[in-house]
């Protein structure tokens, strides 16, 4: 058993909002790094679906509600309900993909990211904490086996507060939320899940740096899906990189204030999830999976679900009211 470390930045105003689809380029899958003599395997579920369980920890910058429909649409982002494979990665364009992420509040204490089948988003809110690399918004460790089986996915946020922690508030910016107060910048809570559900589910960033991976991106000189070198992981890209940029599992959120465009995942993201799990893909069945769930989040405990029919509604955009750049 192996874990693998993935921290997550983020940069505003690059990208324009669009709903429109984005052209494909590549995507880029997760790889396991085994001792010798075993060799580097593609990482995926051997399931059908995988339960989270969310630990908010004394964060209270949002409601349980706020914080219910934001996961929950990002978990969907990813899901059969949300995801029509492209043509070529299954049915001829009319699939969906084989796996779904079901988050749910817990109770308790939140645990240490450890490899206990026990799948978790944890905020950190803790001022002494040493967990996340400079900068860094939220990171994703996840547990595989040589096979490349991952048994294990643990996503921290961080949401520590004041001087020790990161200048900005974790909200919920669907249109029509609050404005901002005092200058205080926001982060989209919904768009940083969309880009660590990707993690969870097995894909890489579609750029790779060896300053900032901590381990986790493919080796230098690696190939995406479409054979072309993965390109350096840079805060302006060039017009080489521009679709990589665009795609949600870029390193690097970039998108006009208030930074909901990457809610939504390209083509290349979507022909990504597909690949790992393919329409035909047989997979366990989920005991979890009730009918017409719509892979939303079941409350228990902590806070109250009656938001999350608004996680699969539309995933409107708002204009830009600015541009704002900070690194997560």
């Amino acid at each position: 058993m192996w874990v693998r470390l993935r921290p997550f930045a983020c940069a505003a105003a690059l990208v324009a909002l669009s709903l429109a689809p984005r052209g494909a380029a590549a995507f880029v899958r997760e790889i396991n790094t085994p001792p010798p003599p075993a060799t580097s395997q593609q990482l995926y579920w051997s399931s059908s679906c995988e339960t989270v369980n969310i630990y908010l920890n004394g964060f209270t910058q949002m409601t349980p509600d706020e914080v219910a429909k934001s996961i929950g649409a990002a978990a969907a982002a990813w899901g059969p309900d949300q995801v029509t494979c492209p043509t070529g990665t299954g049915d001829a364009g009319s699939g969906h993909p084989s796996f779904q992420i079901i988050p749910q509040f817990a109770t308790g204490s939140a645990p240490t990211p450890w490899h206990d089948g026990n799948n978790t988003i944890v905020f950190q809110t803790d001022p002494n904490s040493t967990e996340f690399p400079p900068g860094a918004l939220a990171y994703t460790q996840v547990w595989w086996q040589p096979n490349g089986n991952i048994i294990d996915a643990d996503i921290q946020i961080n949401a520590i507060p004041g001087p020790a922690g990161m200048p900005y508030l974790l909200a919920n910016l669907d249109p029509g939320s609050p404005p901002e107060q005092h200058d205080q910048p926001r982060i989209d809570l919904q768009t940083l899940l969309t880009h660590e559900f990707g993690h969870f589910l097995g894909l890489a960033h579609t750029c790779e740096s060896t300053a900032d991976d901590n381990g986790d991106q493919p080796p230098d000189g690696s190939k995406d899906d479409q054979g072309q070198l993965i390109p350096t992981c840079l805060p302006y890209p060039d017009s080489s990189e521009t679709v990589q940029a665009a795609a949600v599992m870029w390193y690097l959120v970039q998108a006009e204030s208030p930074g909901t465009a990457k809610r939504v995942i390209t083509t290349d993201d979507a022909r990504g999830v597909c690949a790992i799990y393919p329409p035909a893909r047989v997979a366990p069945a989920c005991a979890q999976n009730a009918p017409d769930d719509g892979c939303a989040c079941a409350a228990s405990g902590e806070g109250s679900g009656s938001a999350l029919a608004a996680a699969l509604a539309g995933l409107a955009l708002v204009a830009a009211r600015r541009r704002r750049s900070a690194k997560i």
